[in-house]
């Protein structure tokens, strides 16, 4: 038995639908289980990472555990802490954890902080693990949508990397993988798409799909600090974005043979995602 935490987010959505196609025995772990929309036959149970008492039931009669908590405060990896207490209880035998690629490359920005010391509490639990570390999501894409659906121009800030971003549905082919065969105990994989895309060419390729030429201008650090402010998008989460994404620069480009040699298939292009999405784009 599987349980997936994170259930309805971008990988775990994509791993219920990969797992409950395939047969596997499987749990889903959602805060809202009435809000969830699973493919039939999923079992859907209610869960919190911050209660505690939750867990038990979510994790009755689990043998293996997709971790995807929701996020990283001040406190520190405290959801891991109570994950992996409720698991031992409970006689889990593997955590597979989603993590990011900075980790790998000592990125210090504060999501990458997060992640590792989650990753240490992981790997310290006693139990048997793997890390999943994947780059930039296409999802991220969506950021972009709506200029490009008024205007035909996707505004990016100078100095964004060039990026071998990768499609949500490929991290979930690996956590399938990793999850029901053997031999990824004790790994950390490093997860990207198959190309490594500048501003300029994920322009051209959402373009491309719409038929339609889409504008990419630059903007400075500056200027697209003041547009979040005036969205009300700034803060402390904002700020850590932002700095991630300036260091990721020096390893974003890089591109990882992992998904290909874990799951038998290339991973997903740009195109392919844009193509799945296109109605966000107007």
């Amino acid at each position: 038995m599987i349980l997936v935490t994170g259930a309805t987010g971008n990988v775990g959505s994509e791993l219920v639908a990969q797992l409950a196609a395939d047969g596997v025995p499987m749990r889903a772990m959602t805060r809202n289980p009435g809000k969830a929309n699973f493919p039939a036959g999923v079992e859907v149970v209610a869960g919190d990472f911050d209660k505690p008492e939750t867990l038990p039931a979510a994790l009755a009669g689990v043998d293996r555990v997709f971790v995807c908590p929701p996020g990283y405060g001040p406190e520190g990896p405290v959801q891991e802490r109570t994950l992996v207490a409720a698991a031992r209880e409970a006689g889990v035998k593997h955590l597979v954890k989603l993590s990011t690629s900075g980790v790998g490359y000592g990125a210090t920005d504060p999501l990458t902080s997060g992640h590792r010391a989650g990753e240490q509490v992981i790997q310290e639990s006693g139990l048997e693990w793997t890390i999943l570390r994947p780059g930039t999501f296409m999802v991220y894409l969506y950021g972009y949508a709506d200029t490009i659906g008024k205007e035909r121009t996707m505004y990016v800030t100078e100095g964004d990397p060039v990026s071998a971003m990768i499609h949500p549905r490929d991290i979930a082919s690996v956590a399938a993988k990793v999850l029901t065969t053997s031999g990824h105990e004790g790994q950390a994989y490093t997860l990207t798409g198959g190309e490594a895309l500048s501003p300029q060419r994920q322009g051209e390729i959402i373009g491309e799909a719409l038929g339609q030429e889409v504008r990419v201008v630059e903007r400075t650090q500056a200027e697209t600090q003041a547009e979040f402010d005036r969205l009300g998008w700034g803060g402390p989460r904002l700020e850590a974005l932002l700095e991630l994404k300036r260091q990721s620069a020096a390893w974003d480009w890089k591109i990882s043979d992992s998904v290909e040699k874990i799951t038998g298939k290339a991973p997903l292009t740009l195109r392919d995602w844009v193509e799945e999405n296109i109605h966000i784009f107007g």
